[in-house]
């Protein structure tokens, strides 16, 4: 085999290898679900919000549902549970398979009692998109809660994908706590 021969090969596998690591790397696909996590429920019981993005390649439907998981109490940490559902998608595009999301970021701020940052990705749900994040509340009262939740719409392609445009959505919620 002569020396032409080996580059073009060389420059073939490298291509193949930068597809699979493109494909690898692209976020998992949601599937449309409907208003499963939209309807009232262990989810839903404190706000849900239905938002249309609109991308390039078609229409996308995503359902909000802001729940706390664990019973509100001062000085102890509860757990609030945001959970971004595909509703429906309208596709136009000639290469794109589907849509999802990527959070990037969570901020839950409190009236008077501050604000927490962090956010925790691992939820359990297969077919939405899932985020935990603690806060500790200092008084009793009801507090207005300000959720603020940073992501990122990926056009899912036949190979990889393409982040379509990032969104920041507020929700607002009220909780009482004992």
């Amino acid at each position: 085999m002569g020396p032409k021969a080996k580059i073009l090969i060389s420059v073939v596998l490298i291509f193949i290898v930068g597809l699979a690591v493109w494909q690898l790397t692209s976020p998992r696909s949601i599937p449309a679900i409907g208003t499963k996590y939209t309807e009232p429920g262990p989810f839903s019981r404190d706000g849900s919000w239905i938002q249309l993005e609109k991308t390039s390649p078609g229409l996308l439907f995503l359902g909000f549902s802001i729940a706390n998981i664990t019973y509100p109490r001062t000085a102890l940490s509860t757990t609030y549970s945001v959970v971004i559902s595909k509703l429906n998608e309208t596709i136009t595009g000639p290469y794109t398979k589907s849509f999802t999301v990527r959070v990037t970021g969570l901020t839950i701020q409190d009236n008077y009692d501050g604000k927490y940052s962090g956010y925790d990705t691992t939820g359990l749900l297969p077919d939405a998109v899932q985020v935990t994040s603690l806060f500790y509340f200092a008084t009793s009262a009801d507090h207005a809660l300000r959720f603020t939740v940073s992501y990122d719409v990926y056009s899912l392609l036949v190979i990889g994908s393409v982040i379509d445009h990032s969104e920041t959505r507020s929700f607002n919620i009220t909780q009482n706590v004992t």
